[in-house]
């Protein structure tokens, strides 16, 4: 659809968040030291290395498809549009001219384990040693896997292989996230050095502001010769109202309730500047008025948005800066594919009952007991425009404080959460996100001329994909 070219980026310049961000850092290995890389390791096909760290063929095949995974799951609604079909081999599938999809996916992956190599000859290089809780962390991820393995009636090892890639065991996991940890633990130690003043955000918000500024709009597909009056509308309620009458005209039987839905699906009120794209260069223009249009024709139909006027913190009449906080919470999700949607509702039920019960003296330490015994987990800094609406909805709404739990079903099952303390606004973390890429991408440049990551191109074309 055409309102996606508002928000599709450039794939080049994504880093998804399989490998762990890294920050600043400095220093080089010590050749003296004993190296952390086994026999067994320097025995195996190498794909990647650096003196004193190798990143065998099994490993590579762990971080590739871990990568390929988080792709897929990130870009979901864009896959058509990409030409991507993951059903079919990578090597097969076009991503340019001259490059297949696995071509570009192997390079990005390939980035990202380099980085991750930097990081640990840094943390080599002044004797870190892996903390007891980072330890902790990695039996349980490996405990999680023993547990969805056998809640999937398979074993472990072929559950893996089916998650990673054929030659991806437990062993090669370990190896892996013990590299990401590490990686980590490095990483906050050098983040605690680090001290931006919100003086400094707002100076680099001011010189970057077409990045982090957004407008709302809302936008309708119809028949090109029934455009010109969408774009003749003269207000909101105006273009709902002949959006209302075109859904109706195109399907008569939609309930009410459907209507309502699909009104609301037309409206995108949180959409950022994209690069090199003529609807967001008429949207973010400084003469843009609230309720303009703008139509694009492709097919034999036109698109038509509207834009809104400015919420949030005004930078215009259509333009603003988000100032609502990111959210905080803990979660337990009780997935419909694996129980179907009703046990899945009845079984988070049945533990919010549990956590009431528990809860009267200790809430936290109830619901932390619970997560621990089902699976839960924490997302920090959750940003609005990212969830399903029902989600999305109850997080973000107004009256929401710290200690707030209830349970929402959707379409991947029912989730109970559990509200944190609210972090800070959200153009402030998208800032500071950017702020420290910025200094790492200046930093990593310096270290791959400290540290030497070489690799075999054999090896990396020789992995298994999985299907995802």
């Amino acid at each position: 659809h055409a309102h996606n070219k508002m928000k599709i980026r450039k794939i080049p310049a994504i880093l998804l968040g399989v490998m762990l961000t890294v920050s600043l850092l400095t220093g080089c290995a010590d050749s003296k030291k004993e190296s952390p890389a086994d026999e067994a390791e320097i025995n195996s096909t190498v794909a990647v290395t650096t003196e004193n760290f190798i990143v065998t063929q099994s490993m590579m095949e762990y971080f590739f498809n871990s990568y390929y995974r988080a792709f897929v799951t990130n870009y979901a609604d864009q896959l058509e549009q990409l030409n991507l079909d993951t059903e079919k081999s990578l090597t097969e599938q076009k991503y340019s001219d001259t490059h297949s999809w696995f071509d570009y996916l192997i390079a990005q992956s390939l980035k990202q384990v380099q980085q991750l190599l930097y990081l640990n000859e840094a943390a080599f290089a002044e004797e870190m040693e892996l903390s007891q809780e980072n330890q902790q962390r990695i039996e349980d991820t490996l405990s999680r896997y023993d547990t969805a393995a056998v809640e999937n009636n398979t074993s472990t090892a072929y559950y893996l292989h089916k998650l990673f890639g054929e030659s991806v065991n437990e062993t090669t996991i370990r190896k892996c996230l013990r590299m990401q940890m590490l990686a980590a633990q490095y990483t906050e130690k050098l983040e605690e050095k680090q001290s931006y003043t919100i003086e400094d955000l707002e100076d680099h918000f001011a010189q970057n502001s077409t990045n982090y500024s957004m407008v709302g709009l809302i936008y309708a597909v119809v028949p090109t010769e029934q455009a010109k009056k969408f774009a003749d509308a003269e207000n909101e309620d105006a273009f709902v109202e002949l959006l209302r009458a075109q859904l109706l005209e195109e399907t008569p039987e939609l309930s009410e309730q459907d209507l309502k839905i699909k009104i609301e699906n037309a409206y995108r009120r949180r959409v950022q500047y994209v690069e090199d794209t003529a609807v967001s260069q008429w949207a973010f223009d400084k003469s843009r008025t609230a309720y303009d249009t703008y139509t694009e024709e492709e097919d034999g139909t036109t698109t038509v948005y509207m834009l809104l006027p400015a919420v949030g913190e005004p930078m215009g009449q259509v333009v603003y800066r988000d100032n609502t906080a990111v959210k905080n919470l803990e979660f337990i999700l009780f997935a419909s594919e694996k129980d179907g949607p009703d046990t899945a509702k009845a079984k988070a039920q049945t533990v919010l009952e549990q956590w009431k019960e528990a809860s009267a003296t200790d809430p936290d330490g109830a619901f932390q007991a619970l997560m621990q015994e089902y699976g839960g987990d924490t997302s920090l800094n959750l940003e609005r425009g990212r969830l399903e609406a029902d989600l999305e909805n109850w997080i973000f709404d107004e009256a929401r404080q710290k200690g707030d739990i209830t349970s929402i079903t959707v379409s991947e099952g029912t989730y109970i959460l559990r509200m944190l303390a609210d972090g800070d606004p959200q153009w402030q973390t998208q800032v500071l996100a950017d702020m420290q890429q910025q200094a790492l991408d200046e930093k990593l440049q310096e270290l791959s001329e400290i540290y030497e990551a070489k690799y075999s191109q054999a090896a990396l074309y020789d992995i298994s994909q999985i299907r995802v």
